[in-house]
């Protein structure tokens, strides 16, 4: 008996749990459509600081899900260094994907009211209207844009930045340069040292302290403004102790090893070796004369 009390008691406690009307009603779920915004190769990739006024940036906004519901409309709109407090409207109503749009350094400088300098950074995104009128801002103030994760997802781009930087140019890396600064000691500051341009990322030198030279060259990424010198003999011996034969240069990891195209300076950390062991790293800087 005791027993049957117990049995009646629980299965009267879950069939009162299952009831579906306690149960909270879901909200409706509202599909938003991603934007897919992305940098044509027509454009400048960034903004010259040298020259910010030849900017011209070419991108293209479309769906990242071609299929998926379509928005009332998309707003092009633009902020500047980070600051979500002062978005500004590039292009209202875009309805038709793909869409290909242009800007210039003269509508950034516009829209912002200031002139563009080095480091300046500038990122174009869309605020979405959903065809029931809904908002989904591109720069939020509080919060992600359209919800955490949206930008993460595989090929998708919701935002591109146009950055003014100093832009690599070959033809500042020829002719004299003074050096500022050489650890290994074999150059002291004020030396001139002449720089051979090889072609549009590659420059090479000669460093004295070889017998029978040979020029050093060193490569440029144009894209991070980064150096690198392979291993690479440069001359027979040192001319201070011919004992050491061949004598070679290689960068090793480390920030320092850039181009300044602003500043028209050039530095690496430099590994030296030799036949018979190694040396330490040192630092080299140059600045064009």
């Amino acid at each position: 008996m005791k027993n049957s009390i117990i049995v009646c008691f629980l299965l009267a406690l879950f069939s009162v749990s299952c009831r579906k009307n306690d149960n909270p009603k879901l909200p409706d779920l509202t599909r938003v459509p991603v934007p897919l915004i992305t940098k044509d190769a027509g454009g400048d990739p960034v903004i010259s600081a040298q020259d910010p006024t030849t900017f011209v940036g070419k991108f293209t906004v479309d769906l990242f899900f071609k299929t998926d519901v379509k928005p009332k409309k998309f707003d092009i709109v633009i902020i500047k260094n980070g600051d979500k407090s002062s978005v500004k409207t590039f292009q209202a109503d875009v309805t038709t994907f793909p869409t290909a749009l242009e800007i210039t350094a003269a509508q950034l400088q516009t829209l912002f009211g200031d002139s563009i300098v080095l480091g300046d950074n500038f990122e174009i995104g869309a605020d979405i209207t959903t065809s029931n009128g809904q908002l989904y801002q591109a720069f939020p103030p509080m919060s992600d844009p359209y919800g955490a994760g949206v930008a993460a997802q595989p090929g998708a781009s919701t935002s591109i930045v146009y950055s003014a930087v100093c832009v690599y140019d070959p033809e500042i890396y020829q002719g004299n340069f003074v050096v500022l600064e050489d650890e290994f000691a074999d150059l002291t500051p004020g030396d001139i040292v002449v720089i051979t341009k090889i072609d549009d990322t590659h420059f090479s030198y000669i460093y004295p302290s070889g017998i029978n030279p040979v020029p050093i060259i060193v490569t440029v990424d144009p894209a991070t403004n980064a150096v690198t010198i392979e291993k690479q003999r440069f001359g027979d011996a040192f001319t201070w102790e011919p004992t050491y034969t061949n004598p070679n240069a290689e960068t090793v990891a480390d920030n320092r090893n850039q181009v300044a195209p602003c500043a028209e300076e050039w530095g690496a950390v430099i590994h030296y070796s030799i036949d018979q062991g190694d040396f330490d790293n040192y630092y080299l800087h140059m600045k064009k004369q």
